[in-house]
């Protein structure tokens, strides 16, 4: 009989645990979206590829919620640049938090899933389409949650091919409503070489140069239905961990001020959009279910925003601390390639970031004395960002010696790097720089340079001039003042011109110096 109780006494406790553990794998786990919308949307030519393979067009619902809330309109899930919709449920909680709050959602593939990113007008006009589809599909409006340029292609969907009336509301997840200075870097006569061999600079990050992006917003923010909806941003600050690829990308920004690694805090409002947060997610973690809470208020209905951020201006985007300097170029295989760092008085702290496509064989650092040095250089893959692909050598070196140090690199094949040297120091050289156009267009290029630091005779500024996407260059040098202004020719209408200046000269103490400027200019 004990023999008989204990067996019953076994089979219930079996049950029981086995239950339990199938009842929590089902509250942890969630199915993944399926495929609803096929296409036959065939994949665009960018100039380069990214690597995608995904069918441009097609998009999937999200499981039904168990607590659906009435009346709630459809959650679309837009990529951003070089994306796929499956950013959105792999290795991220976001599909699940918003399932899990009570809504339906839907994911849709835009062109750079194919395997060349593209511009906000070919997306656009495919994620338009995809609206309408999916609006009626579930037979009620749709709120966009747009990650990085999606929000650009979002609002071209829904101003220039008319979706805007199957949308109640926008949320965007920094996106560069004004485009992004690492696209400017993609495309500078030191970083191009590098970014050319990666695939950077396809036909979607060609449209994020911020001279493209003003002529953009110029054109987009006076279109009857650009605000008829309301848009929602969200912008981070945060730069991930340390050497991570947003970490390097949040490096090179933050002479531009706040950013994510990415987008800079500014360029993520809209001029009549409604600034809800500017909090410390990097690229990567906005897009989880860590904003969601920030935004899930704003999903539906007409709320009012007390703006937590003022809406940025066009012409605050353009200032910069300018305290870098940027080389680059190709590496032949198996032979040694030598940079020179030119090091002024009392700088406090040299960051050197170097990115090449594959590991070096060889690294050597030599400082002015010719002693070669050991220093910590931390190797890291970067995975996203517009350099994906691409591998980053940082190291940091305490107040360096002023005078010529020099970078030996030695690649096991053919190659290209980028190194930026990020300078430390109480005060700036270069003042500030702007650019204005006159009656017929042409930009005028004005850096101001400290005079109480630098010898003006001694100063120059290279400027090469590149038609983004080309060969076509020009070279302009100005010398020996302290307002180191130049008028620049654009030849053709319609195309980005990427402006690369090149500033050097001595201290006041004697010391060379070199800082480096890239921009880039719409030429209308």
């Amino acid at each position: 009989m004990q023999l008989i109780v204990k067996k019953v006494v076994f089979l219930v406790l079996f049950f029981v645990f086995t239950f339990a553990a199938v009842c929590s794998v089902s509250a942890s786990e969630v199915d993944s979206p399926i495929l609803v919308g096929e296409s036959n949307e065939s994949v665009i030519s960018g100039k380069v590829g990214n690597g995608n393979e995904e069918t441009p067009g097609e998009w999937y619902a999200g499981s039904t919620p168990s607590n659906p809330i009435p009346n709630a309109p459809v959650i679309l899930f837009v990529p951003g640049l070089n994306n796929v919709a499956q950013i959105f449920w792999e290795d991220n909680d976001m599909y699940q938090t918003v399932l899990d709050a009570g809504y339906q959602t839907a994911f849709v593939q835009l062109y750079d899933a194919g395997g060349a990113s593209a511009t906000m007008w070919d997306n656009g006009e495919l994620l338009a389409g995809k609206i309408r589809e999916i609006s009626m599909h579930f037979d009620r409006p749709v709120t966009v949650v747009a990650y990085s340029k999606g929000g650009v292609d979002t609002q071209t969907a829904l101003t220039y091919y008319d979706a805007w009336q199957y949308v109640d509301n926008v949320i965007t997840l920094s996106s560069p409503h004004h485009g992004s200075q690492l696209a400017d870097l993609a495309y500078s006569s030191p970083a191009g070489w590098l970014a050319d061999l990666l695939g950077a600079q396809g036909d979607g990050t060609y449209a994020m140069q911020m001279g493209y992006m003003e002529n953009f917003r110029s054109e987009m923010d006076n279109k009857p239905f650009a605000y008829h909806n309301n848009y929602y941003t969200l912008g981070g600050t945060g730069w991930g961990s340390i050497f991570s690829s947003t970490w390097f990308g949040g490096m090179y920004l933050s002479q531009f001020g706040s950013n994510d690694g990415v987008v800079t805090s500014e360029s993520s409002s809209l001029p009549e959009g409604n600034q809800l947060a500017v909090e410390n997610w990097n690229h990567t973690s906005i897009r989880t279910g860590e904003s969601f809470a920030t935004f899930e208020n704003y999903l539906m209905g007409n709320e009012t925003v007390d703006s937590l951020v003022t809406p940025t201006k066009s012409a605050e985007l353009t200032s910069a601390s300018n305290n870098q300097w940027i080389s680059g170029g190709p590496l032949v295989g198996k032979k040694k390639a030598t940079t020179t760092i030119s090091v002024e008085n009392d700088v406090d702290e040299l960051a050197l970031h170097l990115m090449t496509s594959n590991q070096l064989s060889d690294l050597k650092l030599i400082d002015p004395d010719g002693k070669e040095i050991n220093p910590n250089v931390t190797t890291t893959d970067n995975k996203e960002g517009i350099f994906a692909g691409s591998i980053s050598h940082m190291t940091f070196i305490e107040f360096p010696k002023a005078g010529d140090w020099k970078l030996e690199l030695t690649s096991y094949q053919q190659d290209a790097f980028v190194l930026v040297v990020d300078y430390k120091t109480t005060e700036k050289i270069i003042h500030n720089s702007n650019v204005e156009f006159n009656a017929n267009q042409k930009p005028t290029y004005h850096l101001k340079v400290n005079s109480e630091t630098v010898q003006e005779n001694t100063l120059q500024a290279t400027y090469h001039i590149t038609e983004s996407g080309t060969d076509n260059t020009k070279t302009y040098r100005t010398t020996g003042k302290s307002i180191l202004a130049e008028e620049l020719s654009l030849e053709n209408k319609n195309s980005v011109y990427n402006i690369t200046i090149e500033i050097n000269g001595l201290t006041k103490t004697g010391e060379r110096f070199t800082r480096t400027i890239v921009d880039s200019v719409y030429a209308d």
